[in-house]
């Protein structure tokens, strides 16, 4: 079931969510649940990046900002994001990580992308 709950504040719902996805997703294993765009499959977000479907584009790709930036804020990681890179230039990594992992869910896609990132601020 894919579902968005709205919190009273933007920025609550934010962290809330993205704590909730990071750590679900460090313990995907366990079987514990993600919520929202993350949970559909990588072949879901490359039909979204083929097709001329803006809206499922950009509901993924918000969920995918989403996502990194309530991780940057909620970790005790280096600041990942502080480089500031191009939000198309991690959508295009995301497209390759699911060109070779079609089955998966893209919140896998984009913690093997935030782990990435956060490689490269700690050098």
């Amino acid at each position: 079931m894919r579902c968005f709950f709205g919190l009273a504040s933007p920025i609550a719902g934010l962290l809330a969510l993205g704590s909730m996805v990071w750590a679900d997703s460090v313990r995907a294993a366990e079987g514990k649940i993600t919520y929202g765009a993350g949970m559909v499959s990588c072949a879901e977000w490359q039909q979204s990046r083929s097709k001329d479907n803006k809206s499922a584009e950009l509901q993924l790709q918000a969920w995918l900002d989403g996502f990194f930036s309530a991780y940057n804020l909620v970790s005790d990681e280096p600041d990942f994001l502080a480089p500031k890179p191009q939000s198309v230039a991690y959508y295009a990594w995301i497209d390759n990580y699911c060109a070779q992992n079609p089955l998966n869910p893209v919140v896998q896609a984009a913690f093997a992308l935030q782990k990435e990132l956060v490689s490269r601020a700690r050098r």
